[in-house]
Order: C-alpha cells, then sequence, then structure tokens
C-alpha cells in the first residue's frame, strides 16, 4: 500500500448485514498500524452510531479500491473523524 490511500471501514453484524461503510483516507503508520480520517467529516448523528458500534466491537473491515481487504481494530484518536488502526492478531498468534 502507498502511505496514504482511500478506503472504505466497514462494521458487520454477520456475513451478509453491513451496518456501516464509512470512506476513509489512511495512512501508514508503523507496522500494521494505520491513522484513518473519515472522508468527509462525519455529522453528528454518524459520529454517534459510530461510537456505539466501536464501543460494540472494534473490529472492523477495511476495504481498499483494489479489493484488498484487511480486519482491523480501531479506537479513537481525539475524535471520531480520526481513528487509529491496528490489524486485528491471526488466529494462531
Amino acid at each position: 500500500m502507498n502511505s496514504e490511500a482511500v478506503a472504505h471501514l466497514e462494521w458487520w453484524a454477520n456475513t451478509s448485514t453491513c451496518l456501516a461503510r464509512i470512506p476513509v483516507s489512511v495512512e501508514a503508520a508503523t507496522g500494521d498500524a494505520w491513522r484513518a480520517t473519515a472522508l468527509p467529516e462525519l455529522d453528528p448523528e454518524t459520529r454517534d452510531s459510530l461510537a456505539f458500534l466501536i464501543d460494540l466491537s472494534p473490529v472492523f473491515t477495511l476495504r481498499f479500491k483494489n479489493d484488498a481487504v484487511v480486519e482491523v481494530v480501531a479506537e479513537l484518536a481525539g475524535d471520531l473523524n480520526r481513528l487509529h488502526l491496528r490489524t486485528t492478531p491471526s488466529p494462531h498468534e
């Protein structure tokens, strides 16, 4: 991945129901981590929904334009328009 890319952060309730799909700009941070910024800035209702989903389960799918998909854990980075993302550990780790 380039140092910066556009992707979608998705929260799936199950294999067929996506409850959130947020366009984000992602920038490589360190190793298996990224900084993500919502594009455009989220409205108050969407921020509240995102906060609820992160509290429910911080595991999201990060889907890039080239169809690459990475499972990530989202953490707040000051406000809900900015998140720290890190890949989830594999089940064998």
